[in-house]
């Protein structure tokens, strides 16, 4: 640069010399901490949940719902497999299998079927049926796009 020349970027919209994008920063109205939180929480909500064998989409974290007072729920099956589920109100990348059944049922009131990923046919979790329907997924067969 000449002496007199000023540093690119420091008008507007302008790329510097190694190809970063500058922009120039001002105070917006209304963006308090309050609405900053809120996109944040937004960006979360719309986090999507892939199958952790195949990456389909399987759910988004904006699905999440609360059964019995939390998402989040430790059961063991008949056998003693211990399963770490998370409630979901819609699951569009699993398909269910098979016919539901009342038995051993880990939500009272509630008809439960084993579901699949759509994309590689995994056991992902249960849907599960009765005054509302829902899906509990396996946790640690999710992983956040």
């Amino acid at each position: 640069m000449n002496g007199g020349d000023t540093y690119p970027g420091s008008y507007g919209d302008t790329f510097r010399p190694d190809g970063l994008l500058c922009r120039e920063v001002k105070d917006s109205p209304g963006r308090d901490s309050q609405s900053i939180e809120k996109d944040e929480s937004e960006k979360e909500q719309q986090k999507g949940l892939l199958c952790r064998h195949c990456r389909l989409l399987i759910t988004t974290s904006k699905e999440r719902l609360d059964k019995a007072g939390k998402h989040l729920h430790t059961f063991f099956n008949p056998a003693g497999v211990v399963y770490e589920i998370g409630c979901f109100r819609r699951a569009p990348g699993c398909i269910p299998f098979g016919p539901s059944s009342k038995e051993f049922a880990w939500f009272k009131g509630y008809s439960w079927q084993i579901v699949y990923c759509r994309g590689c046919q995994q056991h992902l979790g249960w849907s599960f049926s009765g005054e509302d329907q829902f899906f509990g997924i396996i946790v640690n067969k999710l992983v956040e796009a």
